[in-house]
């Protein structure tokens, strides 16, 4: 079902386009509806599209980005998982980070020893449930605040409103040593 479709509609060379671009003309709306019609009787069945459907063709040459580039993975070879304020956050050295709020005046230096995965030099370690010998040390850089949440209650009709909001206190950190001991 879906080659028929692309062989119809991928047969222009031109553009996606949509019906008020000034390169799609009546006629093509006209071509596209008789040949949707068409597909429904050969199908059996109404085209799922309410407007006539272009398919873009991408060339190799015009995606420009490295794969690595889009992922989240690490950019390095030395990276740990670490147990933070109640969440796991893999970490680098030299990148900063923020977590709920730690009890840490800004420009302290903390040590984070709930390390639960180290991957240094293509060598991989897990605790269980810790690893005990690698410390991470991080520099607090700053107390920030998350984005504002609207909580709105309401019993209807009771006349019974109440709104208020809320911002997360977060703590913003740099990792400055990943040492394993």
């Amino acid at each position: 079902m879906a080659g028929a479709l692309g062989a119809v509609f991928a047969s222009t060379s031109r553009p996606c386009t949509h019906i008020g671009s000034p390169s799609f003309s009546r006629l093509d709306v006209l071509r596209t509806s008789s040949r949707r019609s068409a597909q429904a009787e050969q199908l059996g069945s109404r085209p799922s599209a309410a407007w006539p459907v272009r398919v873009a063709t991408v060339e190799a040459e015009t995606v420009s980005a490295p794969a690595n580039a889009l992922s989240r993975s690490p950019q390095t070879d030395k990276y740990a998982v670490v147990d933070l304020g109640g969440t796991q956050i893999l970490v680098e050295e030299g990148r900063w980070y923020t977590c709920n709020r730690l009890e840490a005046e800004p420009g302290s230096k903390v040590q984070l020893g709930r390390v639960l995965a180290l991957k240094d030099d293509g060598v991989f370690h897990v605790g269980k449930p810790y690893l005990e010998t690698v410390v991470v040390e991080a520099e607090v850089l700053d107390e920030v605040k998350g984005p504002k949440l609207t909580i709105f209650k309401m019993n209807s009709k009771k006349h019974y409103r109440r709104k208020t909001g809320h911002r997360q206190p977060l703590t913003k950190f740099l990792i400055t040593k990943i040492d394993k001991q």
